[in-house]
């Protein structure tokens, strides 16, 4: 469906009129360098860089991350390669247009609002809400979202120009290279990956109390719809998540990353090759139990849904050797 304007436009024409113009706005802003400064928990007054992030969420040895170490041995230089594969270049900025839609003519008629929202896996997004104009009448309030998905552009390039032109760290602070990274900031680009429009449709008020919680609950509901059609679009957007216990087999996903009683997964068991290097091997497939989806939607709980409290969907087997704890799983795209 196309998002709503005031003259009828294609989703290939809206696409077109708003990627380029968002796409200047995050360059403009330098938005890539920004996400390599939070990456490397990078000292502002200094200049100076860490992994301690990279470690934590990549659960990698702090030892064996060294910057200056690793440069100088093939294994480390692999292991710092493969964190940036695994992570850094896994950052994505998900810029969402948010459109008042009239419920008969389904136009842009009152406004939008515009939210940012750095999506950077394993770090966890941080969003900024603009504004939505308010309604008289809030039953009404319905959305179009148009969510537009950019990637960080982190290659072998960027990474060696990087990590050997100005990676500085509090034991070796260097001024030069400290003034050299505050020019190329605007330097690191964003790749833009595609985009998905979805309206809101009509949601229960079960939960609402005021203007505010309505705008909140069908917009986040709207967003989380969005997010699920890139995933649908894009593989690479698609969401790993690790399984939580095998008695029951379970994990922190439900019906707001899209799981049905069709849904299929994949799981991927992680392993080190002789490099050193992270790869990831399927071992098994599993489905989710009937019954047995937590519904993880925002406000669900507010709404007195039962399945709120589960805390986790559990699933069942269908082939695969034993599975453990920390086995990441995968959805599978099924022909329905």
């Amino acid at each position: 469906m196309t998002a709503p304007t005031l003259q009828k436009m294609s989703k290939e024409e809206l696409e077109g009129a708003y990627k380029d113009a968002i796409h200047a706005m995050l360059q403009r802003n330098k938005i890539g360098g920004r996400l390599v400064e939070k990456w490397f928990n990078r000292n502002k007054t200094t200049g100076a860089f860490n992994m301690e992030l990279v470690t934590e969420r990549g659960q990698y040895n702090a030892s064996i991350m060294d910057i200056n170490t690793a440069l100088a041995s093939t294994r480390g230089l692999a292991l710092i390669q493969d964190a940036g594969e695994e992570l850094i270049s896994h950052t994505y900025v998900l810029v969402n247009d948010i459109r008042y839609a009239d419920a008969s003519v389904r136009r842009n008629l009152l406004g939008f609002a515009s939210l940012l929202t750095m999506a950077v896996p394993f770090v966890g997004p941080a969003s900024v809400f603009f504004g939505v104009r308010a309604t008289e009448q809030v039953v009404g309030f319905k959305v179009f979202v148009t969510s537009y998905l950019f990637r960080l552009d982190w290659n072998d390039e960027v990474a060696s120009n990087f990590y050997n032109s100005m990676w500085q760290d509090e034991n070796h602070p260097d001024a030069e290279k400290k003034g050299l990274f505050n020019q190329q900031m605007g330097n690191f680009k964003l790749k833009y990956i595609g985009c998905a429009t979805i309206y809101s449709g009509d949601h229960s008020l079960a939960g609402v109390w005021n203007e505010s919680d309505m705008f909140l609950k069908v917009c986040t509901r709207s967003i989380d719809k969005a997010i699920l059609e890139l995933q649908k679009s894009f593989d690479e957007f698609k969401v790993y998540t690790p399984l939580i216990s095998t008695e029951p087999l379970s994990a922190h996903i439900g019906l707001k990353e899209g799981v049905n009683k069709n849904s299929l997964y994949e799981v991927l068991e992680i392993s080190v090759d002789e490099g050193g290097r992270t790869i990831y091997e399927k071992v098994g497939e599993i489905k989710p139990q009937a019954g047995h989806i937590w519904d993880n939607r925002f406000m669900a709980s507010e709404e007195g849904i039962n399945e709120a409290l589960y805390g986790f969907t559990t699933f069942e087997k269908i082939s695969g050797k034993d599975f453990y704890p920390g086995m990441l799983i995968r959805e599978i795209s099924v022909d329905k």
